[in-house]
């Protein structure tokens, strides 16, 4: 069908010029250790120019968890660009924030990063350095790409989920007006550098929260990356570092490969195919008032997801067995008692979660689900009879 409406006779035909271009883009997701540690050469390699004229002027921000785990943090950073201060040189003392999705919920922390940068003097030759978890490189990324309509960007993940999965794409924003990621921008990195020292001193919860992302992934994407994730859930639970290592990188390269490859980077679409589990997941988050980690509640949604699918003869019960009780031998959730929330017309809180999904990707619903293990198909009508009956399911599993 032809929407386009015709030039009526009376109308002077209007001049078009064309406009077309390509734009390569390309960055590296780096896998190392010890990151500051002056004989590492990832990061000076990353930040120093070709054919700088002085050194190259840095800001810094820092998830304040981060700082907390690891109190030789800051010392460790100015030793560093007091080594490389012929290339590069910190334009501000390295700026702290708080961890979490607090620092996504206001404009304030976008407002002090933006500030900051424009005392510092920094300039789009200039580079920003975020550090943290998945949260505080949303914001920083945001800021970055904002000011001077972008300045270069260099993301160091330092949770598990930040590793495999927020830190490597090209997302950015901030929660507004009661919903996850409201605004935001499409900005790319530089570079994404992993440094897996940083999880031996995460969180229980924040090492565990990313492995929900990498069954995500493997139960659409990799059936045998979801058979080592069956395998070793255990040892995940453990932290056993060879098992999380091949974990984030096997999830990270995934998801990479999509982003590279799936002909809709910028999600222009109205399928996203990596939010499987995702629509009700941000809405827990919410609802929780973000007290549920990202992973957790992500860990919850692909569960109910995956009940959804075995309903609908997608997959298996033995399959839906399968994945919840490896969620479970990890230590991640398949429950949460706000899957029965309501809103004050007894409407499910997650109904309109559902929505507000739609809403966010534009067009025609449509949302992921597995076909079998390692397969996926697309949706554009849910059942909510058959979702509540999920929700029992769940709750029966306690």
């Amino acid at each position: 069908m032809n929407n386009k409406v015709s030039l009526q006779k009376d109308h002077t035909q209007e001049t078009i010029v064309p406009l077309k271009f390509n734009q390569a883009y390309h960055y590296p997701v780096c896998f190392t250790r010890d990151i500051f540690n002056t004989a590492n050469p990832v990061l000076i390699n990353t930040l120093a120019g070709e054919n700088q004229t002085g050194p190259r002027k840095i800001v810094v921000m820092i998830d304040d968890g981060l700082t907390h785990q690891n109190p030789q943090l800051l010392n460790d950073i100015f030793q560093w660009f007091e080594y490389h201060k012929n290339l590069v040189c910190l334009a501000w003392e390295p700026m702290v924030f708080p961890g979490g999705e607090q620092v996504k919920n206001s404009w304030d922390h976008v407002h002090r990063a933006t500030k900051t940068m424009d005392d510092s003097g920094i300039d789009r030759h200039g580079v920003v350095i975020a550090m943290g978890g998945g949260a505080l490189l949303d914001m920083a990324g945001f800021s970055a790409s904002i000011f001077h309509r972008g300045i270069q960007l260099v993301r160091i993940p330092t949770t598990t989920l930040a590793q495999n999965d927020a830190g490597i794409g090209v997302k950015n924003g901030i929660n507004q007006y009661g919903k996850k990621n409201c605004i935001g921008t499409f900005y790319l990195p530089i570079a994404v550098i992993n440094d897996y020292d940083f999880l031996e001193t995460l969180p229980f919860a924040h090492f565990i929260g990313g492995v929900a992302e990498a069954f995500k992934i493997a139960l659409i994407r990799d059936k045998s990356f979801f058979l080592f994730l069956e395998k070793n859930s255990a040892l995940l639970k453990q932290r056993d570092s060879k098992a999380i290592e091949e974990t984030i990188e096997r999830c990270a390269r995934l998801h990479v490969d999509h982003i590279a490859h799936s002909g809709d980077a910028f999600e222009t679409g109205s399928s996203r195919p990596l939010d499987y589990g995702h629509w009700s997941a941000h809405k827990l988050e919410m609802l929780s008032g973000f007290s549920m980690g990202h992973g957790q509640a992500v860990s919850v949604g692909i569960a109910l997801d995956s009940y959804y699918a075995w309903q609908m003869s997608l997959m298996s019960r033995a399959e839906l067995d399968r994945l919840i009780t490896s969620l479970i031998n990890c230590g991640l959730p398949v429950w949460s008692e706000y899957l029965e929330a309501t809103d004050p017309s007894g409407r499910l809180e997650i109904e309109n979660g559902l929505e507000e999904f739609r809403q966010h990707l534009g067009g025609r619903l449509t949302f992921t689900m597995p076909h079998g293990i390692g397969e996926k198909c697309e949706r554009h009508e849910m059942d909510f009879d058959v979702v509540r009956q999920g929700i029992a399911f769940l709750k029966s599993l306690l």
